[in-house]
């Protein structure tokens, strides 16, 4: 369950003494295996708010819960331990490494972990499974389709059975018929028990999530829908 209270983000801008305010007070509580789209234009703080819920920025006021624990508190060790353990990203870029194949790129996350070749190699057969694609294991990345690329990243975000997925715009630079796959994909993944939080600018991927909260200016502009 994440927990956000009063959560506030300010930003210097580099080579200058202008502030940015990225976040303003936000609230929100998003519950175990919920469906989420925080949509809303570029510049209105919804990558921000992504990166602070994954661990990866600090926040400068407020308050943020994770499964009962105060992030403020856990040390950058404690912090990258639980963000490895329990939260997946992926990227609109894919952020993969295009020289090597598809196999080596999913077990990235597993590298934090001290397991042996054979565990390593069954969770990275089970999360290629999980989106359909075991069949590219030895592939190289560069010669993948866009939303193969998708689904090897999507792959390596699970392929840690984290309670969470953090997307931020995942169909971004996929075609109309791709998106809807990798959204079916999302929804898969969601009705196994997977908490999913979909950042995204387009209505569209918004209305396919089962719950939408519209932020704006680093404000939320909209109350949070109750779940379909």
């Amino acid at each position: 369950m994440i927990e956000i209270r009063d959560l506030k983000k300010t930003y210097t801008i580099k080579g200058s003494k202008e502030k940015v305010n990225a976040l303003r007070g936000i609230d929100i509580t998003v519950n175990d295996r919920e469906m989420v789209a925080i949509q809303g234009r570029s510049g209105a703080g919804k990558s921000t708010l992504l990166n602070i819920i994954g661990l990866i920025e600090s926040y400068d006021d407020g308050e943020y819960m994770l499964n009962g624990i105060d992030v403020s508190t856990l040390s950058d060790g404690k912090a990258a331990k639980l963000r490895n353990q329990r939260i997946g990203f992926v990227l609109q870029d894919y952020s993969l490494l295009e020289k090597y194949n598809v196999k080596t790129n999913v077990m990235l996350p597993l590298l934090f972990d001290k397991l042996s070749s054979r565990e390593i190699d069954e969770k990275v057969n089970r999360a290629l499974e999980a989106v359909n694609i075991d069949d590219l294991s030895h592939r190289k990345v560069a010669h993948l389709s866009g939303g193969q690329k998708q689904r090897v990243a999507i792959a390596r975000a699970i392929v840690n059975d984290p309670s969470f997925i953090l997307a931020d715009e995942p169909t971004g630079a996929l075609d109309t018929k791709t998106s809807g796959e990798i959204m079916e994909l999302f929804r898969s993944l969601n009705d196994e028990g997977k908490t999913i939080i979909i950042i995204t600018h387009d209505p569209i991927v918004a209305d396919q999530c089962k719950r939408k909260i519209e932020i704006s200016d680093g404000r939320i502009v909209s109350p949070e829908q109750v779940e379909k």
